[in-house]
């Protein structure tokens, strides 16, 4: 009988030499990932508490947190590379941020006061460090529980602080209580202490009944510290937050319960509010109220001035005597930061400066918007509403060089990013 024989020939192949590498199932960078944490901590507990400013010359010359910073991205980067992972930069965000950092850079060389111009822009690469950090290293639903409990317990610093001082009678303008450190402003206080409060209810709903009791009361706790502040954009900004919490949640109970904390917010705050130096009646005759409209003017005119790169990243505090409107300055400050944080970047870092960061503040917003019905939903929302208390406080206060919108950005970033994963180990 005949039987055919298949016979195959190998052809000859070229060479390759590229190692397929094999599939690894990884939650990220461990060890980079423990320096960050370290990182962190040490960082929010220098930064709550106001160890840096009470020991500032010792910590400068040791820079412990700069020191652990740069471990961690050392660690991160090898561990990238072993694992094969490339590094991780979400579009359009982190080019937006790059962006920005180097807009500060080249507004410097032009800047009213150069060596301060210069400090706030290598401040501001430290917060950019950060970002890069918390993108790459977050990459679990764990990780990033982690970091917002951190950042929930080291609020308890300035609000405790801030009850405290007030207890002791260390008081400003007669009747407000702060903390120290960038926290020694009320309304600093205030905008601090309200961006934590729907992080600390989003870990809450996540966790087992006694860490969930316990973080009410942390939430009370930071309710009380704002308060003390008697800070008026912070209460805006709190009652918002409080507002996008009720139109947000499906249920009912939930609903009512934040229309009940609104109303009656609104009415303790009209019973108690002690603030010496004004309060929401006659606020056009507010001094305080007449000197933000003041470097609002300022602002537009520094802008015009240097439509494109501005005077200088943190130059507006002492570009303000020269561009504040005669009719419009009042005499009880020379020296004020812009108080709005969208002018402060027009009139600081020009219209090349702007567009950058509103666009790195909208579209994350939008991104957490989106996520808010998938599985991280409830982190999603939290991180929304903490960036709607920045913009509502940055339109009184000039916070674009501070550290919390650049952090919730990132864990906004991080967060999308671990969805994103989830989706594709699920298809």
């Amino acid at each position: 009988m005949e039987q055919s024989i298949n016979c195959q020939l190998a052809l000859k192949q070229r060479r390759s030499w590229v190692r397929e590498a094999p599939a690894v199932t990884s939650d990220g960078p461990k060890i980079a990932f423990a320096l960050f944490i370290a990182f962190f901590i040490a960082f929010l507990f220098m930064l709550y508490s106001s160890v840096a400013a009470i020991y500032k010359e010792q910590l400068d010359a040791l820079r412990p947190t700069l020191v652990i910073a740069l471990g961690a991205l050392s660690m991160m980067v090898i561990e990238l590379g072993q694992m094969r992972q490339s590094f991780k930069l979400m579009w359009p965000q982190g080019a937006l941020l790059l962006a920005l950092l180097g807009v500060c850079v080249i507004s410097t060389f032009d800047a009213v006061y150069v060596r301060h111009s210069v400090d706030q822009t290598t401040d501001f690469g430290k917060v950019v460090l950060v970002y890069l950090l918390i993108e790459n290293v977050v990459t679990t639903e764990r990780r990033l529980r982690i970091v917002m409990l951190a950042m929930v317990l080291g609020g308890l610093f300035p609000a405790i602080g801030t009850i405290s001082h007030y207890r002791a009678g260390i008081l400003q303008e007669h009747s407000r209580a702060a903390w120290r450190g960038i926290f020694s402003n009320p309304n600093e206080a205030a905008y601090g202490i309200l961006i934590l409060v729907p992080i600390a209810l989003a870990v809450a709903s996540n966790s087992r009944r006694s860490i969930r009791i316990a973080l009410w009361g942390i939430v009370g706790i930071y309710i009380l510290g704002m308060f003390l502040t008697f800070s008026r954009g912070g209460f805006l900004a709190f009652f918002t937050i409080l507002a996008l919490m009720a139109w947000k949640h499906r249920s009912i109970v939930i609903k009512t319960g934040m229309i009940a904390a609104l109303v009656g917010g609104i009415v303790v705050l009209g019973m108690f509010w002690k603030r010496s130096s004004g309060d929401f009646n006659n606020i056009q005759e507010d001094t305080s109220v007449r000197e933000r409209i003041a470097t609002f003017q300022a602002g537009i005119q520094m802008f015009l001035h240097n439509p494109l790169l501005g005077v200088g990243p943190g130059d507006s505090m002492v570009a303000y005597p020269l561009y504040v409107p005669v009719d419009a300055h009042c005499g009880c400050h020379d020296q004020l930061v812009v108080h709005n944080s969208f002018i402060q970047a027009l009139g600081e870092l020009g219209l090349l400066g702007f567009t950058p960061f509103v666009l790195f503040i909208g579209i994350p917003m939008s991104q957490a918007w989106k996520m808010e019905r998938g599985p991280l939903g409830s982190y999603a929302m939290a991180l929304e509403l903490a960036m709607w208390g920045f913009v509502v406080c940055g339109m009184s206060g000039g916070f674009v060089f501070t550290w919390w919108p650049y952090v919730l950005v990132g864990l906004i970033t991080a967060t999308k990013r671990i969805a994103e994963s989830a989706s594709a180990e699920a298809v």
